[in-house]
């Protein structure tokens, strides 16, 4: 703000001079004409001379006065975006359409009240179960060899709160949906979780889903399956998980 003020100011001294320059040779017409033939001089330039420090400033100040506006609009569009994240915590919103590198996609459901699943030492939570179906980009159409997908998607983050080491697959969950199709999940898409759980770990990951003979659009529940955590002795050390999910 300050530095547009000085230039504010160099601009009104600028045009306060030319104006001072206009009075003067309108007082003393001939007297000027006389000295600028004398001197070879050509009055006109001499007014184009005191009229550029202007113009470039006024220029200068104006850029300077769209830059802010801009800054203060892109601010004000960040924090606008930020707000409606919080609002409910995610940046994509039921049946709104994506596109990134991977193609365009379209969220129809989420469930993201999932209450926390505890089974022996293992505390998983489910943040978020979403269907989805997409139009893929060429490279990830040639890798899943085809244009359309469509699929579940659930982020998972688990932990191991006892003192020792145990087994855990908590990235080998099977699910069924509500339109009759049993799922596990797609090793080219999903990320992965060791089962070996070291103690005291945390770990998290995104699992997918491919639909075979459905729609996403179509699901309206389903049911995830994982087995029992056990010990180096195989022994179990909780029951079998065993939940149902509704969108």
């Amino acid at each position: 703000m300050k530095k547009t003020t000085i230039i504010l100011s160099l601009s009104t001294l600028a045009v306060l001079a030319a104006c001072g320059n206009e009075s003067v040779n309108n007082e003393n017409t001939a007297e000027a004409d006389n000295a600028a033939e004398e001197s070879g001089e050509n009055t006109p330039d001499a007014e184009n001379e005191a009229d550029e420090p202007a113009a470039e400033n006024t220029e200068e100040t104006n850029m300077e006065t769209e830059e802010t506006e801009n800054n203060s609009e892109a601010e004000g569009n960040e924090e606008e975006a930020a707000e409606e994240i919080a609002e409910d915590g995610w940046e994509t919103e039921v049946g709104e359409t994506i596109e990134n590198e991977g193609g365009t996609f379209t969220l129809h459901a989420r469930q993201d009240e999932i209450d926390t699943v505890e089974t022996g030492p293992v505390v998983m939570e489910i943040t978020q179960v979403n269907a989805a179906s997409g139009e893929l980009a060429p490279d990830l159409a040639e890798m899943m060899e085809t244009e359309e997908l469509d699929y579940i998607q659930m982020d998972v983050e688990v932990e191991n709160t006892a003192d020792e080491d145990i087994t855990f697959y908590a990235s080998q969950a099977t699910i069924s949906t509500s339109t009759g199709e049993q799922l596990e999940q797609d090793l080219w898409l999903s990320d992965h979780i060791d089962g070996e759980l070291m103690a005291g770990t945390s770990h998290s990951g995104s699992f997918f889903f491919v639909l075979e003979n459905s729609q996403a659009e179509e699901v309206e529940s389903l049911r995830a399956v994982w087995s029992a955590p056990h010990d180096e002795d195989w022994e179990d050390l909780g029951e079998e998980v065993d939940i149902e999910i509704e969108f």
